[in-house]
C-alpha cells in the first residue's frame, strides 16, 4: 500500500478487533502512527465461535502493525468514561506530539422492543455510540485546529440510523443522531479545514454481527471487515476542502466517491 498517510497520527476506537482492527492496521499499512483504543486487553475468545474475528486485544493490534513496519501503541480505554476519553487523547500527544485523525469505531447494540426495554442497555448503548464520539472530538480538536494544516474525522454508522430494524429501535437512533451530530460538527470546524465525515460499512463479517445479527438481514452476504481498509485510509487523508459533511458507503467506494470518482464530493447530507 502507497504509505498516503506518512507521518499522520490516527486514534481508533474499538481498535481491538473487526472493523476497527481492519481500519488500523491499514491506516498503519498506509504509514499512519496509530493509537488502537479499547477495553480489550486480554483475548476471551478462545474456542468460541469469535475466535475467528481477530485478536480482540489492542496488545496484539499494535503488535501486529510495529511487526510490519509501522508505528502503533495501545491505549485502554472505556469510552463510556470521560476521564478514559480525555486520557486517550493526552496519551496520543505525547507519544506522538500531533492528531491528524479521529475515527470513532467502537459501537454496541441495543436489542429490545421499546416496551421491554432495559434503560441500563439504552443509557450505555446512547454512551457509547453518541457521547463518546463526541467527547472524543471535544477533546481531540484543539490540538487540530492549533496545528493548523486541518485533519479528518470521521464515524462508522449503520444501515439502521435510516431503516427498521426489529427490536433495534435504540441502537436506531443512537445511529441517526450519530450521523448528525457529525453533519453539524463538520460546519462547525470547516473554517479550520478539518473533514468531518460518516462512514457506512455495509453488512461486515464481525464479532458484533455475529453475537447479533438484525432479524431481516440473514439473506445479504457478509463481506469481511478488511474490505473496508481502502475507504477508511482515503478518508482519513481528506480535509475540508475535498470531503466533509457527507455520508459515504463502503460499497460505492471508487464509483460515486474517493480517488477515482468522477464526482469526488458526494451532495452534503
Amino acid at each position: 500500500m502507497d504509505k498516503t498517510l506518512d507521518g499522520k497520527v490516527a486514534i481508533v476506537t474499538g481498535g481491538s478487533r473487526g472493523i476497527g482492527r481492519a481500519m488500523c492496521l491499514g491506516l498503519g499499512a498506509a504509514g499512519a502512527n496509530v493509537v488502537v483504543a479499547a477495553r480489550t486487553e486480554e483475548d476471551n475468545s478462545a474456542g468460541t465461535q469469535f475466535e475467528k474475528y481477530g485478536s480482540g486485544t489492542i496488545v496484539d493490534t499494535a503488535a501486529q502493525i510495529n511487526d510490519l513496519g509501522g508505528a502503533a501503541f495501545p491505549v485502554r480505554c472505556d469510552v463510556t468514561q470521560s476521564e478514559d476519553l480525555s486520557h486517550l487523547v493526552e496519551a496520543a500527544l505525547e507519544r506522538f506530539g500531533r492528531i491528524d485523525v479521529v475515527i470513532s469505531n467502537a459501537g454496541v447494540d441495543c436489542e429490545s422492543p421499546v416496551a421491554e426495554l432495559d434503560v441500563d442497555l439504552l443509557d450505555r448503548c446512547l454512551a457509547v455510540n453518541i457521547r463518546a464520539p463526541l467527547l472524543l472530538c471535544k477533546y481531540a480538536l484543539p490540538s487540530m485546529i492549533a496545528q493548523g494544516n486541518g485533519g479528518s474525522i470521521f464515524c462508522v454508522t449503520s444501515a439502521s440510523a435510516n431503516a427498521y430494524r426489529k427490536a433495534r429501535v435504540g441502537y436506531s437512533m443512537s445511529k441517526a443522531a450519530l450521523e448528525r451530530t457529525f453533519f453539524n460538527l463538520a460546519e462547525e470546524v470547516r473554517p479550520h479545514n478539518i473533514a468531518v465525515n460518516v462512514l457506512g460499512p455495509g453488512r461486515v463479517d464481525t464479532w458484533m454481527n455475529r453475537n447479533g445479527d438484525w432479524p431481516g438481514t440473514e439473506q445479504m452476504p457478509m463481506v469481511p471487515p478488511d474490505v473496508i481498509i481502502p475507504s477508511a485510509v482515503w478518508l482519513a487523508g481528506q480535509t475540508a476542502e475535498t470531503l466533509t459533511g457527507t455520508l459515504v458507503d463502503r460499497a460505492d467506494f471508487g464509483q460515486t466517491w474517493g480517488p477515482t470518482s468522477p464526482r469526488v464530493q458526494p451532495e452534503p447530507r
